[in-house]
């Protein structure tokens, strides 16, 4: 991967992904760049981010049934998504836990790389849910 040139607005984005505590998607890394530089476009924060992607300095976070997250911690770990209100966070496993791709079948192809995310409810949406069901 070719490192492409730095430009303040890439450097705005980097900036948004890598001191967000949540892996927010590229909607809620606009909203968060746009408070402070409102006359950044969607478009180019959406550029730069697939750009820190590309490069490898960003990892994209496919979720089913709405938009990619993104998270600046490149190292292999795995992922939670609430299944009511989208977010999406870390998870630890046991220092034991790996997916053996030896053991994997996957019919024929070769397997590069894996992403695996867990679906649950988050803390958030257990209170509200707790909440609503007094």
């Amino acid at each position: 991967m070719r490192e492409k040139r730095q430009t303040i607005q890439k450097g705005l984005v980097w900036d948004a992904v890598s001191t967000a505590t949540n892996h927010p998607n590229a909607e809620q890394i606009y909203e968060s760049i746009a408070l402070l530089h409102p006359s950044i476009s969607r478009a180019t924060v959406y550029r730069n981010l697939n750009m820190l992607v590309d490069e490898g300095k960003v990892r994209r976070i496919k979720v089913l049934g709405g938009p990619d997250h993104f998270d600046h911690w490149l190292e292999k770990h795995y992922h939670i998504q609430c299944m009511e209100c989208g977010s999406v966070g870390d998870v630890r496993l046991g220092d034991g836990f790996t997916v053996p791709e030896r053991e994997v079948d996957a019919h024929g192809y070769e397997l590069v790389s894996y992403e695996i995310v867990f679906n649950g409810i988050c803390p958030d949406c257990q209170i509200k849910r707790a909440a609503q069901e007094q």
